[in-house]
């Protein structure tokens, strides 16, 4: 069965990181962020079909590698605030 949300990747997720086409998941998670953002993880699994676990992989990189940023989000109602993740504008 296949979801409406994978319907817009440019990819099929095969299992155990495995994309045809072969796709560099770090660049496109990237692109996403940097389109869409601030976005959840929840929402980056929604919009391109990729596995939770997969996505969080790939944002730890970019975290490291100082391209994203994550922030904070408290709710109204008791709970873990939401998490969202956006560009960092680097100085160039």
């Amino acid at each position: 069965m296949e979801r409406s949300s994978e319907k817009t990747a440019p990819f099929e997720y095969k299992g155990r990181g495995i994309f045809e086409p072969t796709i560099n998941i770090k660049e496109y998670l990237f692109k996403i962020i940097a389109n869409q953002g601030p976005i959840t993880r929840s929402d980056l699994t929604k919009s391109t079909g990729i596995p939770r676990t997969t996505i969080y992989d790939t944002i730890v990189k970019l975290m490291l590698d100082e391209q994203i940023r994550k922030y904070a989000v408290p709710s109204k109602r008791r709970g873990r605030p939401k998490i969202f993740y956006e560009v960092t504008t680097l100085p160039k």
